[in-house]
């Protein structure tokens, strides 16, 4: 079972709020994920949004930056964030994976960031969350040279 299966298994555990069984495919979801990236990694590929497997895999790791922002792991949140600007070519979603990231620098929760900055009534490629409040804009000026700072230290 590929990982666009893969989740249309996890929509309908979900569905029947098999919270084992979501854990277990999710963990599923995020091994073929990580398979996936490595192989794009070595081949110097990126990932496409409009390639029903590349959107999974980025959906899973947008999902695993959130869960680990809202474990704590902000750190690990971070990185998984700044790696994802290296490995898509969208820039709607360089963004969307910049803005989070400037959430985490802010010390929000996940939930402080969704209910102040962003507007969940809208999504991009249908899983994906763009579209930011204009109050975004004083986070982004205040964390910007930390932003730079910590992404640059990330490419080398």
């Amino acid at each position: 079972m590929n990982i666009v299966e893969k989740y249309k298994e996890l929509e309908k555990a979900l569905h029947k709020n098999q919270d084992e069984k979501i854990e277990e495919i999710f963990r599923d979801i995020l091994k073929d994920a990580i398979e996936i990236i490595n192989k794009k990694f070595e081949k110097n590929e990126f990932l496409d949004v409009n390639n029903p497997v590349d959107k999974a895999v980025i959906r899973a790791m947008f999902e695993y930056m959130l869960e680990l922002w809202a474990e704590g792991e902000i750190e690990e949140a971070k990185q998984l964030g700044y790696d994802m600007l290296y490995l898509v070519k969208d820039e709607k979603l360089k963004e969307m994976f910049s803005m989070f990231v400037v959430g985490m620098l802010e010390g929000l929760s996940v939930d402080e960031f969704f209910e102040k900055y962003v507007n969940t009534n809208k999504t991009y490629k249908n899983d994906f969350f763009v579209d930011f409040k204009d109050e975004i804009d004083a986070l982004i000026i205040k964390h910007k040279k930390q932003f730079q700072e910590e992404y640059a230290k990330d490419a080398k």
